[in-house]
């Protein structure tokens, strides 16, 4: 459903009610067809944007070439030179242009992403910012970085939670020693343990004499 209000928002003013209507059902197999290959080749899409957003939008542009029609588009934008390519068929004309201009769009989209966001998230990537850590998939973001759970949990996330809170403290135990003020705190309690030891021995030396 969500996919088909994707798709029709670019043609929305230059379609007729059945080519709206077809427009919808394709962008269904659309969706569907994207889900499924986010599985097949493990993208990590949990809420299936890629599919709904990118595939909608790119059928809804593509269908603005294919189904514009000559009355709508005069209405809407005062253009009759180029229509939808159907409909150019109709008329006995191999007028691309319409067509034409919705494609280069759809891949000057593709290449503006492409180059705008591609480096980014190699950077993201080589830098291991890119993914959470796996524990964290596990136990679900909502307690790792929000505290607090969207859902009720089951008995294995709890394992899970369990471990993820004994490793950040250990963490933190590390970072605490590995700063300035604990590693100066660190010195003085060695030293005052030191202090100690050697105390019974000048004791007993007195004791002694």
């Amino acid at each position: 459903c969500l996919t088909g209000l994707v798709a029709v928002t670019a043609p929305c003013a230059s379609v007729e009610p059945w080519a709206g209507f077809l427009i919808g059902v394709i962008a269904g197999w659309v969706y569907l067809t994207g889900s499924w290959l986010l599985v097949k080749y493990k993208i990590d899409d949990a809420v299936d944007a890629i599919p709904v957003h990118m595939g909608g939008g790119m059928w809804g542009v593509l269908s603005t070439g294919l189904f514009s029609s000559l009355p709508r588009l005069e209405e809407a934008y005062g253009i009759t030179d180029h229509i939808g390519w159907f409909y150019e068929w109709g008329r006995g004309s191999t007028n691309f242009n319409l067509m034409g201009a919705q494609i280069v769009a759809v891949l000057f989209v593709i290449g503006w992403v492409v180059g705008i966001m591609g480096p980014y998230i190699w950077v993201l990537n080589y830098f291991g910012m890119l993914r959470i850590d796996p524990l964290e998939e596990k136990v679900g973001m909502d307690i790792s970085r929000h505290k607090g759970p969207a859902y009720v949990s089951d008995a294995d996330n709890t394992e899970h939670v369990m471990e993820l809170e004994q490793r950040r403290s250990s963490r933190q135990v590390y970072a605490a020693e590995r700063s300035w003020s604990g590693r100066l705190s660190s010195k003085k309690q060695k030293a005052h343990e030191e202090t100690n030891q050697d105390e019974p021995a000048v004791q007993d030396e007195e004791f002694n004499a």
